[in-house]
């Protein structure tokens, strides 16, 4: 059951700069710190987090250690209603594949996180929040303090539960939202990308190999097995998308020649198609800008995004820097250019190229596109 507390003084923020007595300080009043922070997380959990502690009621006091949720909603008049190890998360999530009723799933079926909400948990607007939870061994701590801040404070400006599903998605993908320039520099260059249909294992993997700056096809027969899975299990020949009506048949041709090894004829189908795939879709989804490659790309990878949340496991602006400059990549002629779209198209990519891996990628661009294609609810659905 939830504890009820006062404050003699409601918190209002954290220190950012130090000072003497009677000098001003800079103040923090909202935030997000998780392990990652290391000694940031641990000093901020033991002033605010342990206050709250501190003042809950014997005889059971709760010790740090054995806190995996704690959830404080202060008022404006310095109570607070403290949760401890016992809300319950209610959220939207879209899977790999299909999912019944009470059917138990783990992360590596997450294709994207939605927005979240406490259940049985009312948070006005006006009052502030204190949140600490636990994704296995990860912890993090997200407070907003800014409407206690004196009597012309407002309400909150922005989605809590968008902003509870934005915190849990970083949480358990941190490897996916934590990618470096230069990390994400050596994945483009090597070809790949963190395909949201792809295992987690292999993902971070894929980016653990590009930080060290090694190369991610030293993993191709984990990530091919991953792909030969999904085009068995998940058919794209299945998929109910206008986009997809037109190209049934040459999807169907790729699969059937990459399930028997023949990755020449498999990316040869699969590359032009891919922007076949795009002007299907946006002719479909009634668009009227003209359809250059950059126009293509941005249109698609927008589509829907009012219903993502804005840490997306799909990393939208990521996927349409990637289109842009790894698929539909320019080259100069006679310059034995990788397989990509024009390469393919213009007969100039080479012949050694058109292998395992360019086949892999093909079907891994497409399922991602498709994933930005559809917002993920059944056609009756409402947001």
């Amino acid at each position: 059951m939830p504890f009820e507390i006062k404050f003699e003084n409601v918190p209002v923020g954290y220190a950012v700069t130090s000072g003497h007595a009677g000098e001003k300080v800079t103040l923090c009043s909202t935030g997000f710190v998780s392990s990652e922070d290391g000694i940031e997380l641990i000093t901020k959990l033991e002033g605010l987090p342990q206050q709250i502690l501190s003042m809950l009621p014997l005889p059971a006091p709760v010790r740090p250690s054995l806190v995996d949720s704690l959830l404080a909603v202060i008022r404006r008049d310095k109570t607070a209603t403290v949760y401890v190890n016992e809300v319950q998360l209610i959220g939207q999530a879209r899977l790999k594949g299909p999912c019944k009723k009470g059917e138990a799933f783990t992360a590596d079926r997450i294709l994207d996180m939605g927005p979240m909400r406490f259940r049985d948990v009312d948070i006005p607007s006006d009052a502030a929040i204190v949140y600490v939870f636990s994704v296995g061994w990860r912890k993090g701590f997200f407070f907003d303090l800014g409407s206690l801040q004196g009597a012309n404070a407002g309400p909150r400006n922005y989605d809590l539960e968008e902003q509870i599903g934005n915190l849990y998605a970083y949480l358990t993908f941190q490897e996916r939202f934590r990618i470096d320039d230069i990390t994400w520099r050596t994945l483009f260059a090597q070809k790949w990308f963190p395909f949201a249909y792809l295992d987690g294992a292999i993902l971070r993997a894929m980016v653990s190999h590009a930080r060290e700056g090694w190369m991610v096809d030293e993993l191709l027969p984990k990530i091919a097995a991953n792909v030969n899975r999904l085009v068995n299990e998940t058919p794209l020949t299945e998929i109910a998308d206008p986009a997809f009506a037109d190209h049934t048949e040459l999807l169907a041709r790729a699969q059937d020649r990459y399930l028997a090894g023949d990755h020449i004829s498999c990316t040869s189908i699969l590359y032009p198609r891919i922007e076949g795939l795009l002007r299907s879709f946006h002719r479909a989804a009634g668009y009227t800008s003209e359809p250059s490659a950059k126009t293509l790309s941005k249109v698609a990878v927008a589509h829907h995004e009012a219903d993502r949340i804005s840490q997306s496991l799909l990393l939208p602006a990521r996927f349409n820097e990637y289109l842009d400059t790894v698929y539909f990549a320019h080259f100069a002629p006679g310059s034995a250019p990788d397989v990509n779209r024009h390469s393919v198209a213009h007969g100039e990519a080479r012949s050694g190229d058109f292998s395992l891996k360019s086949a892999t990628i093909g079907f891994l661009v497409i399922y991602q596109l498709f994933s930005f294609f559809s917002s993920g609810k059944r056609p009756n659905q409402r947001g």
